[in-house]
């Protein structure tokens, strides 16, 4: 049986493009609703799943307003992988900005510092860079950090000035400390980490039908906490799951990892650094068990290994565990593993749907853990 190869992005001037380009041309001369009916015209030309008609039909259902309905056809067109780089920016760009007009604000900024620091890694293109820092500063600036956002903004900006620009860069990094310069250090590779029996490693395609059979077998005891573990979890839903992990690895937004047995290769469970803040240098680390794999030590393992991660590769000086109130084995968890409790945050998680105070713990690299 062969494999498929991956639909390679059309070239930028090709007969439907250039039709698309003069709708655009028009665009405003036309209704919302006439620039949609336009573009979705010509998107229906094309394959259902076809990642550019899919851009294309959020960026006119964006420039109608219609922020809702374009956030899926964006997800939709970066799922798909098939846009050339210029325009794969461009998705992620569009998709931040319509989350910040939607109010999802920190959707808005952990996907543009994804993007960000997608463009520092080796061998990546870094198309519309400083327009990328611009939306995450609106961004910034919606959330109320008007210190951040003028300071991502001096950023993009210092480079052009005929003098001052080395000054106004230490001032922009001195406001925002994150600024994402493009001659910056990449952050490191991520190598697999290996604690007692059990290694942690991003997941593979290969892992699909065992973690969907865990999420599904742990309905009753990881679904109480965790939305995605229930009776009906699907290979798509994993897929899915896979597929952002995936993104999020390569952006270095978010360290989403399997655990697996050293001997056997089994998958035993799941755990993640997560939530960076951009300003201050700490994130959130969590951990979930399938249900046949309780009592191990298994969360423990993942802390420990976690954390060393985070302190030594990345250079986190604070990780917090938080866990909702009545979650009584993560609790135990954190307390195990040397954890500080500092106490409890009001209305700080939402879990199934339903607002949920949390224990608050952290771990720095002093120890213990």
């Amino acid at each position: 049986m062969t494999t498929a190869k991956p639909a390679l992005p059309a070239p930028l001037n090709d007969a439907w493009t250039l039709r698309i380009d003069e709708v655009w041309r028009q665009a405003a001369d036309l209704s919302g609703d006439q620039l949609v009916a336009r573009i979705d015209a010509l998107a229906a030309e094309r394959p259902a799943h076809d990642a550019r008609a899919l851009f294309e039909r959020a960026c006119a259902r964006d420039t109608a307003g219609l922020e809702s309905e374009a956030e899926p056809l964006y997800r939709a067109a970066l799922a798909q992988g098939g846009l050339d780089p210029y325009r794969r920016t461009r998705a992620v760009i569009q998709l931040g900005s319509t989350l910040r007009w939607l109010n999802r604000l920190d959707e808005s900024e952990a996907l543009l510092a994804g993007e960000l620091t997608h463009h520092l890694q080796p061998g990546n293109d870094a198309p519309l860079h400083d327009e990328a820092r611009a939306l995450l500063a609106l961004t910034y600036a919606a959330q109320g950090r008007g210190k951040e956002a003028a300071g991502l903004a001096l950023a993009a900006l210092a480079p052009r000035l005929s003098r001052y620009h080395r000054s106004m860069l230490a001032c922009a990094k001195q406001l925002a400390d994150e600024v994402w310069e493009l001659d910056a250090p990449p952050r490191p590779s991520f190598q697999p980490l290996y604690e007692g029996d059990f290694v942690f490693r991003p997941y593979r395609a290969e892992d699909l039908p065992e973690f969907v059979e865990a999420a599904r077998e742990s309905a009753d005891t990881v679904g109480r906490w965790l939305g995605f573990a229930h009776a009906a979890y699907s290979l798509e839903d994993g897929a899915e799951w896979f597929a952002r992990t995936a993104q999020n690895l390569a952006a270095g937004t978010a360290y989403e990892l399997g655990i697996f047995e050293r001997d056997t290769g089994r998958f035993v469970g799941g755990c993640g650094l997560n939530h960076f803040n951009v300003v201050h240098p700490l994130c959130n680390l969590g951990y979930w068990v399938r249900r046949s794999c309780e009592g191990r030590g298994i969360a423990s393992a993942a802390v420990r290994a976690l954390s060393r991660y985070a302190f030594g590769t990345l250079q986190i000086q604070r990780v917090e565990i938080l866990v909702s109130v009545g979650n009584e084995p993560s609790q135990a968890v954190a307390l195990r593993v040397g954890a500080l409790y500092e106490g409890v945050l009001r209305n700080r998680l939402r879990v199934n749907g339903q607002v949920s105070d949390a224990h608050m713990f952290s771990l720095v690299p002093e120890g213990p853990f």
